[in-house]
């Protein structure tokens, strides 16, 4: 016999709406395959009250159709074998899903719920009680891909470029001492000189991603080359300088419409300029500028650094601007080694450049200047980042970046001698603000390619390459984006209430559309983001904490030691120095680090840690619903978008709690490396283990919500 509700359904789905007057009985129409208007599915099946879920609706006959949740006409978009609608805000309990096409009518069911709803959880919900507080950008490094392509060979000196008018990225050059095939030199590297340790290979990729080789190693439409400047003008890709690895100095211009075909605008040996080594070149008021660089060659004594400047309207005729006066106080030095001259606020700027010296150690300027008309230049207030070589300086979301770069350090002002994982912007040209935190999860380069596109900042390629990832060289490409939104002081829990807030500095952004238009979640820096509770919330009969979010790659820090808080802590913090339980993120997985009863040698506490999953962290990262359950009699349970896994045993004797959202304990070391970095919509925390059913509930309400996998 057919279920009562079944035969609601089936008898409902052909029943006409003109017999319910809400059709227009003159309106006729059928389907392609002649198949009646109905709903096999609505999945998930779950829509939480404040709105915002995204359901699919299965079925047939649904091209052109209407659709109305809890008598609300809500938008559908059409998708081959049916319809992704978006739920209004609806009171809980049960909503009706009605399809309306033509003269027929078809009808389902779904639960309108909230986790909120389970007894004493404490639900964080980024669509319900943040307090904000004024508008507020972050940056995000994301890693998008471990390798550039299976035969690329690892390199620095090389530039990439975003080339909007072939609506693909280029990468020129580069500079590898390794043997071939891992290295371009035929023969044995230190055997022959000048080396044969550069290229002039040419790669294209549509999406910063996928590469593909367009010119081979050692073909013939331009010299090898290493350190040079890749800039666009006039819908062209222009080409200047390099160094002296070959033994000579790439002193040419070279231009191509397409990254293939290459024209030397400027044949070897023929520009107006003396040759050099890394120089810089830019593009201002609708001119091409190139200028300074030093030699390379001969004795380090002898080196000759250019603060000359020149200018062209077709890049073969060239005029200077500026003769070579390297101890002028009145602009620039001389000096070389920086990705090149930019354009910004109307005026030309060079930000920060060095002499290079291989055995007396490089000299640094800390210099930002500008100039109106390439002519007359203007210091600016010295910034706060350190001296450098082989950075980058871009122009991007309106603001004036300083990249990446190899600094000799300075111990007295705590500054690392080493590669930089820096980026700095300024929106003035004199007040400088840091865009990522120390052990922000990009790694630290010089000589790197980077491009720039309107959504991002991308690199690919540079002295990170050279590194040990755990496996091998570091071929690594990431994408630097902007979080934008409101800066978040508070936010309060949905079902038992409680209040966390955030200082100034620490504040989570809330992203409005963060998991699709109008699904909002919180972006945590990783470094300084984390909310507070007035005192410890317990949790004396057990416990279960759930997240679901966005959770990008984000590797250890150098020497780092996993004592008693993941790396990527959710929950945790009790007190200062040891919480007795945090949950997060570690290397990919599922981490928990418990305060075990009783001490260890010396008198320090035993610590257990449980751990689950793999692949949690992977690229800019998929939207997952995870967490354990922990019992009073010890066991620990591990979920994963719903699944179950037996994590292992943890002591119970005394009541778990936690004081802090988005990081552990705040001791001043500890404390800001297990900092949480992502997107989170929401965080649960429930007073008891739980059980799969109720998982399942949960995981198809975060499906809906967030889309969850």
């Amino acid at each position: 016999m057919m279920p009562r509700s079944r035969l609601r359904l089936s008898l409902l789905a052909f029943v006409s709406p003109c017999l319910l007057g809400s059709c227009d009985p003159a309106r006729t129409c059928s389907t392609p395959d002649g198949q009646a208007t109905a709903i096999t599915e609505v999945s998930p099946a779950i829509a939480d009250p404040l709105g915002g879920s995204r359901l699919r609706i299965g079925g047939t006959g649904l091209a052109g159709a209407t659709v109305r949740i809890g008598g609300v006409p809500v938008q559908a978009e059409e998708e081959a074998g049916g319809l992704w609608v978006t739920s209004p805000p609806l009171p809980a309990g049960e909503a009706q899903v009605e399809v309306l096409r033509c003269q027929e009518r078809a009808t389902s069911t779904i639960q309108v719920w909230s986790p909120a709803e389970l007894p004493g959880a404490r639900l964080f919900d980024a669509a319900a009680g943040a307090t904000t507080a004024g508008e507020r950008v972050a940056y995000e490094w994301q890693l998008l891909a471990g390798d550039v392509h299976p035969d690329w060979r690892i390199r620095d000196g090389n530039t990439t470029t975003w080339f909007p008018a072939a609506g693909r990225f280029f990468m020129v050059g580069g500079w590898n001492g390794l043997h071939e095939p891992d290295g371009f030199s035929p023969v044995e590297p230190g055997s022959v000189h000048p080396p044969l340790n550069t290229t002039n290979e040419v790669w294209s990729s549509p999406d910063g991603v996928a590469w593909t080789l367009e010119l081979p190693h050692g073909h013939d439409r331009f010299q090898r080359r290493h350190a040079h400047n890749t800039v666009v003008w006039k819908d062209r890709l222009w080409v200047i300088g390099g160094d002296a690895h070959q033994g000579f100095d790439n002193h040419d211009v070279l231009s191509s419409a397409d990254g293939v075909d290459w024209t030397e605008e400027l044949p070897p040996g023929t520009p107006p300029w003396a040759p050099r080594s890394l120089q810089f070149t830019g593009v201002f008021d609708g001119r091409l500028w190139t200028g300074g660089g030093q030699t390379l060659i001969g004795p380090e004594a002898d080196y000759v650094f250019h603060n000359d400047l020149w200018v062209s309207d077709d890049g073969r005729a060239w005029t200077q601007v500026l003769t070579d006066a390297p101890g002028d106080p009145s602009r620039w030095p001389g000096c070389s080694a920086l990705d090149g001259l930019v354009e910004w606020k109307g005026e030309l700027w060079l930000a920060g450049c060095a002499r290079y010296y291989e055995a007396a150690g490089h000299e640094f300027f800390r210099e930002v200047w500008s100039s109106p008309d390439g002519v007359t230049w203007r210091r600016h207030a010295t910034p706060p980042w350190p001296g450098r070589i082989w950075h980058n300086v871009a122009v991007w979301d309106g603001k004036l970046w300083v990249l990446f770069g190899y600094s000799q350090g300075d111990n007295a002002l705590g500054w690392p001698r080493d590669n930089s994982k820096e980026a700095w912007y300024t929106e003035d040209g004199e007040h400088w603000t840091s865009a990522t935190w120390p052990d922000s999860p990009v790694p630290g380069s010089h000589a790197q390619g980077v491009a720039v596109t309107d959504e991002a900042i991308w690199l690919v390629g540079g002295n990170h390459n050279f590194l040990d990832a755990g496996d091998g060289p570091d071929r690594s490409i990431w994408r630097l984006q902007p979080r934008r939104g409101l800066a978040v002081s508070a936010w309060r829990s949905l079902g038992h209430p409680l209040e966390t807030t955030a200082e100034d500095a620490a504040r989570p952004i809330l992203l409005p559309d963060a998991f699709g238009q109008g699904r909002p979640g919180l972006y945590f820096d990783g470094s300084r983001s984390v909310f507070s509770l007035a005192a410890p919330d317990e949790q004396p009969d057990g416990r279960t904490v759930l997240w679901v979010g966005r959770f990008p790659h984000h590797p250890a820090p150098w020497g780092w030691e996993e004592l008693y808080a993941p790396l990527a802590s959710i929950v945790g913090g009790v007190d200062l120095v040891y919480p007795n339980c945090s949950i997060g993120l570690s290397g990919g997985r599922l981490v928990m680090i418990n305060r075990e009863a009783g001490t260890g040698g010396a008198g320090e506490p035993l610590w257990a840690r449980l751990e689950a999953g793999d692949g949690l962290q992977v690229g800019p990262g998929e939207v997952r619903l995870v967490g354990f359950s922990h019992a009073t009699d010890g066991t620990v349970t591990a979920w994963i978008d719903a699944t179950p896994t037996h994590a292992g045993v943890a002591d119970y004797s005394t009541a778990r709690s936690y004081s802090r959202l988005g990081g552990s304990q705040d001791d001043g070391y500890y404390g800001p490396n297990t900092r949480f970095q992502g997107t989170l919509g929401a965080i649960l925390i429930l007073p008891a283990a739980t059980d799969e059913a109720t998982i399942s509930r949960i995981h198809a309400w975060a499906r809906g919500r967030f889309g969850a996998r």
